[in-house]
């Protein structure tokens, strides 16, 4: 009976010790987590001065120098906008007055000297079409006499003795003496020169705007294709007009403008 008891005792104690020591080791892990979150929480705090400020963690760059002081020693670095900027010193800080930046443009103004020297040249531009002589502002009769034999009939016909029939007189007929000289009515430069069956020995003329045709000229032309003519200077002689051959000596005178045919007597009387 008595040994029951001890032995009951006995194992009563060796669980009190175990739970104590349970105990024990619970009570070391939980301080050991305590001290853990603790410094773990306290070393961020760690870096600041006794005033409380914190100190800026600047990096080192090679030979113990700062980032900082690494770029400025460089000069290939790059730098800021702010830091390399250029001061502007505008005419205030010397005059004492102040005055309002203009704003620089953005394009490049290229000196008077570098451009083009057809740019620079004040020379007048001649039209490619322009004529090479001095138009005339009067024209005169192709002969002295300016004696009318048949004037031009405006698209009305007419009866002609050489062709015994009626027909439009496009032009305006002169009375000459057979081998009188035929002037140019005007400035102007010769355009042809060629022989026609019905109009006889011809030369155009183009007298500004118009093209004249002296017709019924003699052989031998006193001008040629691409001369230029004056006002008054012999082109030829009178001879005959093969259609109105039956008539009396005359020179044959058309006038046109852009192909259309024009009274010759109103062109010469400044009419038209």
């Amino acid at each position: 009976m008595n040994g029951k008891r001890f032995s009951e005792n006995k194992a009563r104690k060796n669980g009190f010790y175990l739970a104590l020591a349970v105990c024990l080791v619970a009570m070391g892990i939980a301080a050991w987590s305590t001290y853990d979150a603790v410094h773990n929480y306290l070393a961020p705090e760690a870096g600041k001065t006794s005033s409380g400020s914190v100190q800026s963690q600047v990096p080192k760059a090679q030979g113990g120098k700062t980032v900082s002081q690494a770029v400025d020693d460089d000069p290939e670095a790059p730098r800021s906008s702010a830091s390399s900027a250029p001061v502007r010193q505008t005419v205030g800080s010397v005059t004492g007055k102040e005055e309002s930046s203009k704003p620089e443009s953005s394009e490049v103004q290229q000196p008077e000297s570098a451009l083009p020297e057809e740019t620079v040249s004040s020379e007048p531009q001649i039209p490619v079409n322009a004529p090479i002589y001095e138009i005339s502002e009067e024209l005169i009769h192709p002969l002295q006499s300016k004696e009318l034999h048949k004037a031009y009939s405006a698209g009305a016909p007419v009866y002609s003795e050489t062709m015994k029939d009626w027909r439009i007189h496009t032009g305006m007929d002169e009375k000459a003496e057979s081998g009188e000289e035929v002037y140019a009515c005007g400035n102007g430069q010769v355009k042809r020169t060629y022989t026609d069956r019905m109009l006889g020995n011809v030369i155009e003329i183009e007298h500004g705007d118009y093209e004249f045709f002296y017709c019924g000229l003699g052989e031998n032309f006193l001008v040629k294709e691409g001369d230029t003519v004056t006002k008054g200077q012999a082109i030829g002689t009178v001879t005959a007009v093969p259609f109105e051959a039956a008539e009396e000596p005359h020179l044959h005178l058309e006038v046109r403008r852009d192909g259309i045919y024009i009274d010759p007597e109103s062109i010469l009387k400044g009419q038209e």
